[in-house]
C-alpha cells in the first residue's frame, strides 16, 4: 500500500454521482462541475473526449476521470447536413453536487498555510475496525492574522475522524491577511478523508464546501508482518574417507 502522502485515489463509484442536463450550459446546482466536449460519429456514438472546463479540486482529478467516462456513453441523435449524417462535436456538462457549495467566487483569496504549520490528522486508533474509509467536513474560522478563531466539525462518517480532523485543523496557522477590503475572521471549510486497506473514501468526503481551503486522504499503513526467525543451519558433515 502507498504511503499516506499519496493516497489519492484514481476512480469512485458511478452511483455517487449525479450527472447533470443535457443542456449545453451547466446547470446552476451548488457543487464542482467539469465540462467535456465530446466528438461523436456519423450515428451519433462517442468517439473522444477533451476536458473543456473544469474545477475538479482533487489532487488526482478524479472527477474529470469519471466525466470522460460518463461521456463514453453519452450517445446523442445523428446529425445530417445536406442529408447526409456528419460527425460533430458538444460540450456536455457533469455537476457534482456539494450541500453548502457557494462556488468557485467563493474561493477568492484563499488563505495560504504558512509553512511549517501543517498538522497533519493521524488515522485515530479508536476508529471502529471493521470501517474501512469515511471523512469528515470540518469548518474553521481564520483570524486576518492566520491564526484559527474556531472549529467546528459540519459532518462526519465516524466521532473518532472528526475529533482526528478537528484536533489537527485546529491547529494550522495562515499566512496573514490584513489590509484594506480583508474581513478580521473569514470562514473556511477542508474535507479529510481517513482510508485504510486501500478503501476509498466516497466522493462526499473529498469535496469541501466553497469557501475551501482543500481536501486530502490520511490513511492506515498496514502493519507489516512479523519477521520469521532465521532458519538454523546445520553445516554439512563431511563423510568419513573409506
Amino acid at each position: 500500500m502507498n504511503n499516506p502522502a499519496r493516497l489519492f485515489f484514481a476512480l469512485i463509484t458511478l452511483c455517487a454521482l449525479t450527472v447533470a442536463s443535457r443542456a449545453q450550459a451547466p446547470a446552476p446546482k451548488p457543487g464542482y462541475s467539469v465540462v467535456v466536449e465530446v466528438t461523436y460519429d456519423e450515428t451519433g456514438k462517442p468517439e473522444d473526449g477533451k476536458i473543456f472546463k473544469s474545477d475538479d479540486p482533487t489532487g488526482d482529478h478524479t472527477l474529470e476521470q469519471v466525466a470522460l467516462r460518463m461521456a463514453q456513453k453519452d450517445q446523442q441523435p445523428p446529425r445530417v447536413v445536406d442529408g447526409k449524417p456528419v460527425k460533430f462535436k458538444a460540450r456536455r456538462p457533469f455537476n457534482f453536487p456539494v450541500e453548502g457549495d457557494q462556488g468557485e467566487a467563493a474561493n477568492a483569496n484563499r488563505p495560504v498555510l504558512r509553512a511549517g504549520n501543517q498538522v497533519i490528522p493521524k488515522y485515530p486508533e479508536n476508529a471502529p475496525a471493521d470501517v474501512l474509509s469515511g471523512g469528515a467536513i470540518i469548518e474553521l474560522v481564520i483570524r486576518a492574522d492566520g491564526t484559527v478563531a474556531r472549529s467546528r466539525v459540519v459532518a462526519a462518517s465516524q466521532p473518532a475522524y472528526a475529533e482526528a480532523a478537528e484536533s489537527a485543523l485546529k491547529q494550522w496557522v495562515f499566512n496573514p491577511r490584513q489590509g484594506p477590503g480583508f474581513p478580521e475572521e473569514s470562514t473556511w471549510h477542508a474535507a479529510v478523508g481517513f482510508s485504510r486497506e486501500g478503501q476509498v473514501p466516497d466522493l462526499k468526503w473529498r469535496l469541501a464546501p466553497r469557501p475551501s481551503i482543500g481536501s486530502f486522504i490520511v490513511g492506515l499503513l498496514p502493519t507489516p508482518p512479523a519477521t520469521a526467525p532465521a532458519a538454523s543451519v546445520t553445516p554439512a558433515v563431511p563423510a568419513e574417507n573409506k
